[in-house]
């Protein structure tokens, strides 16, 4: 049955630097599928998980997709929620909003540069990391284990348990 996958990324669509990671992770790991579609919508930051354009975009995606099911994944950098109240808290608002509306939710603890490159970037400079991350082939190199966090630790993310859900592994 075919299914439709929308990513809900805290990048905007110019820079699309989040996506870079998850799709180069998703071709070197998962099996090409044309039952499954993936329709990203750009939130621009992560204070707009639950605007109302963002809802709509969800509910327009959802309802244009009349073969199959949809399933809604928000992909969230934790930041520094160990050490910083604010972050903590909505943090936990995301996590309680995908919750209440059966969505999925893949952290990147702290950041998805810090997951993927192991390393703090300056905004300046995430687009071009992200290019060469593709361009060079670094995915191959990533540590799986990274990609398969239960909890929420520095360097982790949940990316590959929330994935192995809805497609299929190589």
């Amino acid at each position: 049955m075919a299914k439709q996958l929308i990513f809900c990324l805290e990048t905007n669509k110019r820079a699309n630097t989040d996506y870079i990671y998850i799709k180069e992770t998703i071709d070197f790991l998962y099996r090409e599928n044309s039952q499954t579609k993936i329709s990203p919508i750009y939130m621009g930051t992560k204070t707009k998980y639950r605007s109302k354009d963002i809802l709509k975009q969800i509910d327009q995606k959802t309802r244009m997709f009349i073969h199959g099911k949809t399933k809604v994944i928000y992909f969230i950098d934790t930041d520094a929620f160990e050490k910083n109240v604010e972050h903590a808290n909505a943090f936990h608002d995301i996590q309680r909003f995908c919750e209440e509306n059966d969505y999925e939710l893949v952290w990147f603890c702290h950041d998805v540069e810090e997951v993927f490159l192991g390393r703090k970037i300056p905004d300046d400079l995430k687009v071009r990391e992200a290019s060469t991350y593709r361009e060079k082939g670094e995915v191959k190199k990533i540590c799986l284990k990274k990609l398969s966090g239960k909890t929420v630790q520095k360097n982790t993310s949940n990316l590959l348990c929330v994935l192995d859900k809805y497609l299929e592994r190589k």
